[in-house]
């Protein structure tokens, strides 16, 4: 699969009013990007806890090429949480997730953000 054909951009809006540019690659994680991009759009309330934003997503997959490492601006699949989780600091996670995409945009934006702050994700 080529690189152009892996990478699936997505547009983060937090209440309507920061968006924020971000991609998923199916190359880090296929099955669960799959089933990923079989919800979008999705929307939720953001669980935020120190620099982990996450969103429950409800696809229950399991472990795909495990990570326990991430970097700012990951975004993971925590299979245990069935979540998407969003890390605005360089992180050494609880357990282990999927890598999923990234974001593209200003990463400082996410780090205001507070629990229960509705949350959207989708395909542009």
């Amino acid at each position: 699969m080529s690189d152009k054909l892996a990478r699936i951009p997505i547009e983060i809006s937090v209440y309507d009013q920061k968006k924020i540019r971000a991609e998923l690659n199916r190359l880090t994680a296929p099955l669960t990007v799959g089933e990923i991009l079989k919800k979008l759009p999705i929307r939720g309330r953001v669980h935020k806890v120190g620099n982990t934003i996450t969103i429950i997503v409800g696809i229950h997959k399991g472990i795909e090429k495990p990570i326990k490492n991430v970097n700012a601006g990951t975004i993971a699949y925590w299979p245990r949480g069935d979540a998407l989780q969003i890390y605005t600091k360089d992180t050494k996670t609880q357990g282990l997730v999927n890598k999923v995409g990234e974001v593209k945009g200003n990463i400082n934006g996410l780090s205001e953000i507070r629990s229960t702050t509705p949350i959207e994700l989708k395909r542009i």
